[in-house]
């Protein structure tokens, strides 16, 4: 969902999980985890780290100085940041606290909510280990064929090996989507609210389903 750039960009290196409301980085997280190409992981992701990942560096004298009013600066032409002493309060890039606030503490893995975000990265990696990776290898290629039903509603299906056939219906929005599947096969992940008798997808909901061949040929009869 973010890498180091899109993080350390920030004027204070928040995470996107610090302020988004839990279902909707789940709905991200469940689009994109369970698709065939291989999904990345920014440090700390899967457990929400509550650490933030400023922009930091290791430079001296002019040089230093010059990135640390260059990096306040830039933000100067964003309303939040209008005011010189709230630009003051963008974190030192070239002070050794500043790298030190981005280090991840390895003992939250254990402690609430954190423990609870990896025991759901953790399931959702293990659907993709026993549904996914087995039918990759001889997949003719990881393409997929996309559309789209207003802003934030999509489908994308892939072949993949076997003629097994891998969909995901996403509603990554506010509004609910009507009119979606229901896909042939069986469902391998369901994220949010999901309503398949009444082809309703709730906002921020996701599904995922394994169609094998037999599947779509017995979807096909009339």
């Amino acid at each position: 969902m973010q890498n180091h750039d899109q993080v350390g960009n920030r004027a204070f290196g928040d995470r996107l999980t610090h302020a988004t409301p839990a279902e909707r980085v789940r709905a991200i997280a469940a689009t994109f985890l369970l698709a065939p190409q291989i999904p990345m992981l920014f440090m700390g992701e899967e457990w929400a780290a509550a650490q933030p990942f400023p922009f930091f560096c290791d430079f001296e004298d002019e040089l230093a100085e010059a990135v640390r009013k260059g990096r306040r600066a830039e933000f100067a032409k964003f309303p939040e940041f209008q005011d010189e002493a709230t630009r003051e309060r963008i974190p030192d890039p070239t002070a050794e606290e500043t790298f030190r606030s981005a280090k991840l503490d390895w003992g939250d893995l254990t402690r609430a909510p954190h423990a609870q975000w990896l025991d759901w990265y953790r399931r959702m990696l293990a659907v993709r280990r026993t549904e996914i990776v087995p039918k990759l290898a001889q997949a003719a290629g990881h393409a997929g064929v996309y559309e789209t039903s207003g802003p934030g509603a999509f489908r994308v299906g892939w072949s993949l090996a076997d003629g097994c056939r891998l969909a995901v219906f996403a509603n990554l929005s506010d509004e609910t989507w009507s009119g979606f599947g229901p896909s042939p096969g069986r469902i391998v992940w369901s994220e949010g609210k999901v309503d398949q008798q009444r082809k309703v997808l709730r906002p921020w909901s996701v599904v995922w389903s394994m169609a094998t061949a037999e599947d779509a040929q017995e979807t096909a009869r009339p």
